[in-house]
């Protein structure tokens, strides 16, 4: 199975390539994973002091702020980071701006466009991955897919996700871009995700709100008992490696289930919202694409 990696605010395809290098190591040990890795089309400038935080070269982020007032905004919030009753409530006193909606529709639209676009020219691409705001944009993706299937019936490609340290996930439902909490809709990503969190994780309501916001019986929760960041420690990758590896089977094993009762693939397509079936190449090893921006795709 493939999996279209997507970086965190700050980045690019060739620096989250070797922050995820150790666990692309620990995971390509089953030979049944492969990755991809884009970068975001909006140019994002670190703020002061972090200029050599985030790695080299260009960076970027998927998902576009409205003005700069936005992002000062929302950095400044991030630094005060405020702490509710609930992680949606944290995520509510995170999201209240003076200046209205960080997020504009068009620019939502077109960056998830963006991402569903990348999915739909590699058949071979089943997953997502995504880190920090690439994991809210993976997770809006997934969302996306699935709104474009019921109401327009467009085949769904994603039959998984994993999330590091994310964040909610934003709906284009009704023609209006909304960060979507649990409490608040009843709206669910429904296909089997597994949600990488760090205990020590100042911003862990974040990624709280999100795995809330899927399946509860198909979500897994790995804490790896750290921050805000992609865990590096072997034994810790080793455990997420099976951890991944079970959550791959069990989307396997849940076409191989309907297969076996004689469903016909158009019936079990839409028992499961037209997701295609899973390649009959999975014991092929592992690889990884990388493109750096939206001018060098894969």
């Amino acid at each position: 199975m493939k999996f279209l990696c997507l970086h965190g605010a700050f980045g690019n395809a060739s620096n989250f390539q070797a922050q995820l290098g150790p666990f692309v190591k620990a995971t390509s040990k089953s030979g049944q994973i492969s990755f991809k890795w884009i970068s975001g089309r909006h140019e994002a400038i670190p703020p002061a002091g972090f200029s050599d935080y985030f790695g080299r070269g260009t960076l970027y982020r998927f998902i576009p702020f409205d003005g700069i007032e936005a992002l000062d905004d929302v950095l400044h919030k991030l630094d005060e980071f405020p702490q509710g009753e609930t992680a949606e409530d944290t995520i509510r006193q995170l999201i209240q701006s003076d200046y209205g909606s960080q997020y504009t529709l068009d620019g939502v639209r077109n960056s998830i466009e963006y991402i569903l676009d990348a999915v739909r020219e590699d058949p071979e691409i089943e997953g997502i991955l995504g880190f920090s705001e690439g994991a809210t944009a993976a997770a809006s993706a997934i969302l996306e897919e699935k709104r474009l299937w019921e109401e327009e019936g467009v085949p769904r490609q994603l039959k998984c996700g994993i999330f590091f340290a994310g964040w909610p996930p934003l709906s284009l439902k009704g023609g209006q871009c909304n960060v979507i909490l649990a409490d608040e809709s009843e709206d669910a990503i429904d296909i089997p995700t597994c949600h990488v969190v760090g205990s020590d994780d100042p911003y862990i309501d974040g990624a709280m709100s999100l795995h809330s916001m899927c399946d509860q019986d198909s979500a897994v929760l790995f804490d790896h008992g750290s921050g805000h960041f992609v865990p590096r420690e072997p034994k810790t990758l080793e455990e997420l490696s099976d951890t991944i590896t079970a959550m791959m089977e069990q989307v396997e094993a849940s076409f191989s289930s309907n297969n076996s009762d004689s469903e016909s693939i158009s019936d079990h397509r839409n028992s499961i919202g037209n997701l295609s079936m899973l390649s009959d190449d999975s014991s092929s090893a592992s690889s990884v694409e990388s493109c750096d921006s939206e001018e060098e795709k894969c």
